[in-house]
């Protein structure tokens, strides 16, 4: 930073200003006040607004750009070697420096006037690419602070040349997904961001917070489940299904005629994206006491994700899933080199027949299934059976090329199924962000459904609602509620309340609940019911079904003890009374 020094000198009658430049060098980098940001001792939270910023660098290369010889990981190699490293990094703006694929980059000056460092508005959604930010944190004197960081996807994170936070895969950034404490001296800090891209969002969250803002933040746990524990009490929480050295996820729960408890999920993955999902169920007679061991209801050649059942009138099990392919990429075949070896067993003939969302029928309380039936639209917790025995089913789609919020019917207890619907959403919204809906009836015919809502900015991740009095044939355009989290799961209670329930992927990580006494008219989010908590972000999906004592069973995949992969969990609960 360029600092203009005025030196005074002081002759008879004569007065001779003096000016000379000084260069400021910290972290050994010729810095600007434009991604300077000034850091007050004990002051409020500070977002890092300003930034210099690399041109997008390729995740993975080949050497001396040569795709004879082995292929690279960028995120795990110092791509600033040639100006000192990413620990010691002599950065001047708008300067090419050489990277080691052979090629270039150089930084250049930005500003974001939200939280939300949207690398994604900045680059378009490029995949397997990384960049780096660069800022300075003026200290107005010596300090511990607090640094908070959310990335998108991989992150590393050096403070004075210090690697301070390193997360490796891939994730949706939210405020405070990292925090360190950090020592500021006086004067200017170097702080640098590695940002990595698996495709689709890409960003970051950078605040510091001071003492005081860091206590408060730590007791807002303890605030949050006190207020909880008057609106609610917890039964007990437990794992209910634990798949050895296997990553389990994205359940529902029912409970049918016979008072059966049925849940199914996506069991037997690797990890969050892999090529090994199928559709598994256990069951319990006892109202969540126990639990029988998984079996298998679907196996397809591809990847088989996010599972709902229901019950319907005639006593007909019906289960709904959906198929994908995102695990074939060359990020992952680098890392999983078997995932390669599955891909080139699939023709395309068995990938165009099975990509695809899907339901199927068991008319022998699950011993048997029919042949699947292809769906138009998708949704994590499936359809539901309404009062005049139509199934419905809220969802997204793609029709005509274009992203589409849509509602399909069955009239013959799931054995077919035709478009009913299109639901609209704001002029001022993007279709994109919403995903994962969820739909409830009232017992005066009200529909009421709920939308996943997430942006790149993820602190805008407010739940988007919609109704229909006409059984479903329209809708009115979906509105942001003040809830925050996803996806959701909507179940009437006995007194005819809704009962809400979702995950939340940001400190506090956990599952949440939220009730409306007026058919989502309003919904008592000042009495949020926390129902589980997590160390991860890695979690949620609850699904919830009343027992007849009035008393809730939810269930959702969550993290069970630190190094493990995700396991099915349940929380019984109840509401208090009057509450």
């Amino acid at each position: 930073m360029k600092k203009l020094i005025l030196l005074k000198n002081t002759y008879p009658k004569v007065r001779i200003y003096v000016i000379f430049f000084s260069l400021f060098l910290s972290f050994n980098i010729t810095t600007s006040q434009t991604y300077n940001t000034h850091i007050p001792i004990n002051g409020e939270i500070v977002t890092v607004h300003n930034w210099l910023v690399a041109k997008p660098m390729p995740s993975r290369y080949y050497k001396n750009a040569q795709q004879k010889n082995e292929m690279q990981d960028s995120f795990s190699k110092d791509f600033l070697q040639s100006i000192g490293g990413e620990t010691t990094p002599n950065i001047i703006p708008n300067k090419e420096f050489n990277t080691p694929d052979g090629n270039g980059s150089s930084f250049f000056e930005k500003s974001w006037k939200s939280e939300y460092i949207d690398l994604t508005e900045l680059f378009g959604e490029p995949s397997d690419v990384f960049t780096y930010l660069f800022a300075e944190l003026e200290s107005k004197g010596d300090q511990d602070v607090y640094l908070h960081i959310g990335t998108n996807d991989a992150g590393k994170v050096w403070v004075n040349g210090k690697l301070v936070i390193e997360h490796k895969t891939g994730r949706a950034a939210e405020p405070s997904q990292n925090i360190v404490p950090i020592h500021l001296k006086k004067g200017n800090n170097a702080i640098l961001l590695k940002i990595d891209q698996f495709g689709g969002g890409w960003g970051a969250y950078c605040q510091i917070y001071g003492l005081k803002d860091q206590k408060l933040f730590d007791t807002k746990i303890d605030r949050l489940y006190a207020q909880s524990s008057k609106n609610a009490t917890i039964i007990e929480t437990k794992v209910i299904c634990k798949e050895q050295d296997r990553y389990i996820g994205w359940p529902t729960i029912t409970k049918t005629r016979s008072g059966e408890l049925v849940a199914v999920f996506s069991g037997n993955r690797d990890e969050h994206v892999c090529p090994y999902g199928i559709t598994q169920m256990i069951r319990s007679k006892d109202n969540g006491k126990t639990w029988t061991d998984p079996i298998t209801i679907n196996n397809t050649p591809l990847d088989d994700r996010d599972a709902g059942i229901l019950e319907t009138n005639k006593g007909t099990w019906l289960v709904s899933w959906f198929t994908s392919m995102a695990f074939d990429n060359d990020r992952n075949y680098m890392q999983h080199p078997e995932y390669k070896r599955h891909r080139e067993k699939l023709n395309e003939e068995t990938v165009n027949h099975w990509l695809g969302n899907w339901t199927r029928r068991s008319l022998d309380n699950g011993k048997t299934w029919e042949e699947p039936v292809k769906q138009l639209v998708t949704a994590p917790h499936g359809p539901i059976e309404l009062k005049d025995g139509r199934l419905l089913y809220v969802g997204t789609t793609t029709i005509n090329n274009e992203k589409k919020l849509a509602v399909e019917e069955s009239k013959n207890d799931g054995i077919t199924w035709n478009l009913l619907a299109t639901i609209d959403i704001p002029d001022d919204e993007s279709i994109d962000p919403y995903s994962e809906p969820h739909v409830v009836e009232l017992s005066n015919g009200k529909l009421v459904a709920m939308f996943r809502y997430q942006p790149s900015d993820r602190s805008k991740s407010f739940l988007r609602q919609t109704e229909s009095l006409d059984g479903g044939k329209s809708w009115t355009v979906t509105k942001k509620t003040d809830i925050w989290g996803y996806p959701p799961h909507l179940l009437k209670l006995k007194n005819d309340w809704l009962l809400l329930s979702y995950g939340v992927r940001k400190i506090p990580y956990g599952e949440r609940a939220c009730i409306s006494k007026d058919g989502g008219k309003t919904w008592d989010i000042d009495n949020e019911i926390i129902l589980s908590l997590s160390d991860s972000g890695d979690l949620g999906y609850p699904a919830s079904t009343q027992l007849d004592d009035g008393s809730i069973i939810t269930i959702y995949y969550q993290i069970d003890k630190s190094g493990e992969k995700t396991s099915l969990m349940q929380t019984h609960w109840k509401l208090n009374k009057n509450k």
